[in-house]
């Protein structure tokens, strides 16, 4: 059978009422979020030659498929809320779940939720124009953003079935305008003579690799939330198959999204017209609507931030309640009512990620959660294979196949980009290395104070 644990007295009991309805829409909400409407043109200034700015959005969907089928096969094995805390902790010990999980609460989540927060500050203050202009972010916009945080953060307070109905709502209203407004432009926008000479531009010589890694940042930021769902499995109907079904669905919709919509991008702008551009999505919609494009963009645009908005608040407040029942976390961060809605975690992630929204702009925030992302991916990866070795008679409703090759690939890949990140950036790796030199004094103290109540 798959690994069953009942909850521990005081945290109440977790309800599986949620369907792959939900995991599907948690997925396509947190990974169509703000990359789509900032990130394209960063990596078309990256890698100025439409062949391989498709490439990289394409390596990144084999690096998210690739995840996709690891996740699948934990998921169903480990039917627990928390997600890849969960993973860690079967598969490495709680040492190595605990700073997983602390990263996350104190950086990855409050910082990724915060950077689709400023966005939505900056768009609700001046439209769609103000994201095209890049301008700085203003108190108002700083207001608007700590106001959306904690007005979603409310509403999910409400309850789970509440939150998770929201978001199937926000996930079918996303799709269909994204790819509405795509479709219109694609037919009504003429291909600009741009585009047909960059593509026969010899590709980059020397700067290549660098110039690539770069772009993946980007675009791994992009995808990143593809298997959100899997932090819900706790509360989800039959999760050894509802999973494997939400995150592959999850991942044809964000990659047909994505490739739809840069090659959109690319046809109406063009190479050079996209790597100029600081808001390719505004471009395009004017190409498409004229004046009323901007209103237009700015609808599309709000529906898919307040998706990814609501997603956040939907998985995050899950890790807290994993590593509270393992003992790593106050038990009021954990401890789950008969609505599903945690209130000590939810508070948490709103208020860490206000203070991210007031002090940090948005690649700021990018390039912070990025390689905590890159690297418990690849230690996911190699779990695996310790979980095939370990505990090979817990069930595996979905079995990854040719898992050594899969795994290889996965750790290499997360390798080989941690390594193009801290040559990009090492200011923000020295946060993320901060981050955890604290959780291992925090763990320390935690784990003191467990053997000394250990009767």
């Amino acid at each position: 059978m798959a690994e069953a644990r009942r909850s521990p007295a005081g945290l109440g009991e977790l309800r599986r009422i949620l369907g792959p309805a939900t995991g599907l829409a948690v997925c396509v909400g947190t990974a169509v979020g703000a990359g789509i409407l900032r990130t394209p043109g960063a990596v078309a200034a990256e890698l100025p030659h439409a062949g391989w700015i498709i490439g990289v959005w394409c390596l990144g969907a084999l690096v998210a498929t690739l995840d996709a089928f690891i996740l699948a096969e934990m998921a169903a094995m480990h039917p627990r809320v928390g997600g890849l805390v969960a993973y860690l902790r079967a598969s490495f010990g709680r040492r190595v779940a605990f700073l997983a999980g602390w990263s996350m609460l104190l950086v990855t989540w409050p910082a990724s939720l915060a950077s689709v927060a400023v966005v939505t500050g900056e768009l609700l203050t001046g439209g769609a124009e103000a994201l095209a202009a890049g301008a700085p972010q203003t108190p108002v916009g700083r207001t608007i953003a700590v106001a959306v945080i904690a007005v979603f953060g409310g509403l999910n307070l409400v309850g789970l079935r509440f939150g998770a109905r929201f978001e199937v709502a926000l996930f079918v209203a996303k799709v269909a305008l994204l790819a509405g407004v795509c479709i219109a432009a694609a037919l009504v926008a003429p291909a600009p003579a741009a585009l047909a000479a960059a593509a026969d531009a010899a590709p980059m010589p020397v700067a290549l690799l660098a110039a690539f890694g770069s772009a993946m940042t980007f675009v791994i930021f992009s995808y990143d939330g593809y298997a959100d769902a899997v932090y819900m499995a706790g509360e989800t109907r039959d999760p050894g198959r509802s999973m494997p079904r939400a995150l592959l669905g999850a991942l044809l919709t964000i990659t047909g999204l994505y490739l739809l919509a840069n090659l959109t991008f690319l046809h109406v702008l063009g190479v050079d017209g996209l790597a100029h551009s600081k808001f390719a999505a505004l471009d395009v919609a004017r190409a498409a609507f004229g004046e009323a494009g901007g209103l237009v963009l700015t609808v599309i645009a709000l529906v898919i931030l307040l998706g990814a908005v609501n997603a956040y608040f939907l998985t995050g407040p899950r890790i807290a309640r994993v590593l509270a029942e393992e003992g790593l976390a106050l038990p009021a961060l954990g401890r789950v009512p008969a609505s599903g809605a945690p209130l000590g975690a939810t508070l948490w992630i709103m208020g860490v990620s206000i203070l991210f929204a007031l002090t940090n702009s948005f690649d700021t925030l990018l390039n912070v959660t990025v390689p905590i992302l890159s690297t418990t991916t690849a230690l996911v990866a190699a779990g695996l294979l310790v979980q095939r070795v370990r505990a090979p008679q817990l069930a595996r409703p979905f079995r990854v196949r040719a898992a050594w090759l899969v795994v290889g690939l996965q750790v290499a890949i997360g390798l080989a980009l941690l390594v193009a990140y801290v040559a990009d950036d090492p200011l923000s790796l020295a946060i993320d290395a901060g981050a955890l030199l604290l959780g291992l004094a925090v763990y320390a103290v935690l784990a003191r104070r467990q053997r000394g109540t250990t009767p």
